[in-house]
């Protein structure tokens, strides 16, 4: 029999039963520091193989008296759990899985006089199931693997086919994120190339942007590194539009508009690209919001040093890049693609074939999707811990004209 240990650091969230409670750590070592009755700690596992597990809760440190109700929904599971002062595990039973998929177990202390006396609720370090005879019957974020990138969950993309790849000047994209599904961390990247990406963003409950970045031609994760030489210049932007550098990633030219956009409507991107002079190309981002009478307004212009090129490499994406917002799905629909070439001619897309990240390519998560719907167009979805679909890596779609 093997067991598996799933650790806490790498695939819980914390929600909360009311408008507005404390917040837990939430750390590789653990959930701690949480003593709010309101906050619910969520462990997110897909079962491959159904059966019965017998769970076993872990500690880091040797508990004083406290209870926690423990229930896992969808199985109608439900037990309050006594922790010893002497014991850095707790048996929590056994469970009947029937079905393979994702399960959330979650944990809530409880406003018992012992939990009181006590002060914080138990550290949970790790959940472990055993009874299995493989140990590919589960699957979850180990602690070998980032816990950064795992909580984020898998980032997905589309690549365009179109039937020519030559000299590529203009294209266009529309993104429409749906009602419900525009959570803080959502990237909706809208057009991206081989020398930059542009889409709109959910910064937080208060702030969304229009983002355009261009990596310069220097590899290096620290901007402050890149020599003159291979920095990418400012040529030209929009009168509200922020400009910065950028670093983590890659490095080179940021450029972004606080913008109020609303999920549910299809906004509309384009992007030109073309050989400048002096070694020189210029990369111009554009975006329009079909809700009002302006046209396209200019995000940004950059030059980037080193580059003689039109577009090329056109793809979107759909990621998450707030850890503590995982366990959220996300999605988005891309629609009407147009490229049109140095000469005026347009060019027709063919179709987008999908990909993932690293994340979901060590199976780490598995809550990924993307397809197409031929009135709304390509789409992604991600993170959410819903289960898989049959969505494989490189698999093409080609909407219905």
């Amino acid at each position: 029999m093997t067991d598996i240990k799933i650790p806490f650091g790498w695939n819980s969230y914390q929600t909360c039963s009311t408008n507005r409670c404390s917040y837990s750590s939430i750390q590789e070592q653990g959930v701690s520091y949480w003593n709010d009755s309101n906050i619910i700690i969520s462990l997110f596992f897909y079962v491959a193989i159904a059966g019965t597990y017998n769970i076993t809760l872990q500690s880091a440190e040797v508990q004083r008296s406290a209870e926690l109700q423990v229930s896992i929904p969808s199985i109608s599971y439900n037990y309050l759990a006594n922790f010893d002062t002497d014991s850095l595990n707790l048996s929590l039973g056994a469970i009947q899985i029937q079905n393979s998929g994702y399960l959330q177990v979650n944990f809530k202390g409880t406003n018992s006089s012992v939990n009181k006396k006590a002060g914080y609720y138990p550290q949970l370090n790790s959940f472990v199931l055993s009874g299995s005879k493989n140990k590919n019957s589960i699957y979850y974020v180990n602690d070998s693997f980032s816990s950064h990138f795992g909580r984020r969950g898998p980032s997905v993309h589309l690549t365009y086919n179109l039937e020519s790849d030559q000299n590529i000047q203009q294209f266009f994209n529309e993104a429409n994120v749906p009602k419900y599904w525009d959570a803080v961390g959502t990237y909706a990247m809208a057009i991206g190339f081989d020398y930059g990406y542009f889409g709109m963003q959910v910064n937080s409950e208060s702030e969304r942007r229009i983002l355009f970045s261009v990596w310069s031609p220097q590899s290096t994760d620290d901007s402050s590194q890149i020599s003159d030489e291979n920095t990418v210049i400012l040529d030209s932007k929009g009168n509200n539009t922020v400009i910065n550098s950028f670093g983590g990633e890659g490095s080179g030219g940021q450029s972004y508009l606080v913008y109020p956009w609303v999920a549910g409507v299809s906004y509309q991107f384009k992007l030109v690209g073309q050989p400048s002079t002096n070694g020189y190309s210029v990369f111009s981002a554009y975006f329009k919001d079909p809700t009002n009478s302006q046209d396209y307004i200019l995000i940004a212009s950059w030059k980037r040093p080193k580059t003689q090129s039109y577009l090329s490499g056109l793809y979107s994406f759909l990621e998450n890049f707030d850890p503590e917002k995982g366990n959220i799905s996300r999605k988005v629909y891309y629609n009407n693609q147009k490229a049109i070439d140095n000469l005026g001619n347009q060019v027709k897309v063919l179709s987008a074939y999908f990909t993932y990240d690293e994340t979901a390519q060590q199976k780490q998560r598995l809550d990924y999707d993307g397809g197409v719907n031929n009135l709304n167009g390509y789409y992604l979805r991600n993170c959410g811990f819903f289960n898989k679909t049959n969505v494989k890596q490189g698999d093409t779609f080609i909407k219905n004209k």
